[in-house]
């Protein structure tokens, strides 16, 4: 069990979830005030409503709040037995994406479910469906991890479906994610290192099959390497976003006061907002913003260490994960180090469906944890 890193800090007496619900609120707080700043011009130059936008934003973020509180009080017994029936679920939503008139097409993707108006990605349900259902087989399988076939392969069938319906989505970077997250929890679980390296032979294999077949995301690995070859083309959007980064200084032009939103850059207000944060509130701002996020990662990491079954502590160790993988790729795209992939910042950029199932996240770690007891 690797992530038995933490030992020291459980023996000292830290509690993991004091504090927790104060911090979720805060960081989506400053992630709405954010992301009004980042999405007003956009919304009132295509919808004549400066506050379009972030009104949507707020109603899932209202809904995700009162779902989360919901999930508090369900008996974790009844989470663990409805794991079949999510992936039931998750399979079913994202199926439904490739239905003419009820799936939801944007640039060039068809990853959203659309009804009467409201539009929903199943891609970010399956996350947390993907987690659930990981750690009852870890729980179940939990003597036979070292046995590839008995322990590890069934899981990696459920898996590749999963994700499979995702990819066909037009969704590479999300399919991408699901794996990592996947293999990432195995690897944490214990799960035979000869398993892990051999699933992830089979996956980079896979992965570069799946780049080569588009070649758009070619242009966009070699947009990635050399932006300033193509400025006003594959690379735009990464050279618009180092600017602003460069505009913010340390402490930034001052909040609502960044220019780059202003049509300047493509997805300011969606899967670029660090940008807008970068130039509004400097490197200061952004590096608030990450160890926001960090504290959040290490107190529920903590909470994983200290969860009183092995569902539990697999369920809070991919869903902290899975927020806080976002985060790091969102900031590695925007500084540079990663190709665009279209990962959201979690309850930052513009993204109901995001939103929404991020604070389902956090209802499901108080629930899985001594604290949801």
């Amino acid at each position: 069990m690797r992530i038995g890193v933490f030992k020291a800090e459980r023996l000292s007496g830290i509690e993991p979830m004091k504090g927790m619900a104060s911090l979720q609120f805060l960081l989506a707080g400053i992630g709405a005030v954010v992301l009004f700043s980042a999405s007003w011009y956009f919304a009132r130059t295509v919808f004549d409503d400066p506050f379009r936008i972030w009104r949507r934003q707020l109603f899932w973020m209202l809904l995700g709040l009162a779902a989360a509180w919901g999930i508090t009080r369900v008996p974790k017994s009844l989470i663990r037995k409805s794991v079949p029936v999510l992936v039931w679920v998750a399979l079913i939503l994202n199926m439904l994406t490739y239905i003419s008139g009820i799936g939801y097409s944007s640039g060039g993707a068809s990853r959203w479910i659309e009804v009467q108006g409201l539009t929903f990605q199943p891609s970010e349900l399956t996350r947390v469906v993907l987690v659930l259902y990981l750690a009852r087989m870890l729980e179940k399988n939990e003597n036979r991890l070292e046995n590839f076939r008995d322990g590890l392969l069934p899981s990696l069938l459920v898996v590749s479906v999963l994700i499979l319906t995702v990819y066909f989505q037009n969704d590479f970077s999300t399919a991408a994610y699901l794996l990592l997250l996947s293999l990432g929890l195995f690897y944490a679980a214990g799960v035979s290192r000869a398993a892990i390296s051999i699933s992830a032979i089979a996956a980079v294999l896979t992965a570069v099959t799946m780049l080569l077949a588009k070649p758009y995301r070619l242009e966009r690995i070699k947009s990635w390497f050399r932006p300033a070859a193509d400025p006003s083309g594959a690379g735009y959007q990464l050279l618009k976003a180092r600017i602003a980064l460069e505009r913010g200084g340390f402490w930034g032009q001052g909040l609502g006061r960044g220019e780059v939103k202003m049509g300047g850059l493509p997805a300011a207000h969606s899967d670029f907002i660090v940008a807008v944060v970068g130039e509004e509130t400097g490197f200061a701002g952004v590096l608030f913003v990450l160890l926001l996020f960090t504290f959040f990662a290490v107190k529920g990491w903590l909470a994983a260490e200290n969860a009183p079954d092995a569902f539990s502590r697999w369920g809070i160790f991919g869903l902290i994960s899975a927020v806080y993988w976002q985060v790091l790729i969102n900031f590695a795209v925007v500084s540079g180090l990663l190709p665009a992939t279209g990962i959201p910042l979690p309850l930052f950029s513009a993204g109901g469906s995001a939103a929404f199932v991020t604070l389902i996240i956090f209802g499901l770690v108080y629930n899985l944890s001594e604290a949801g007891k």
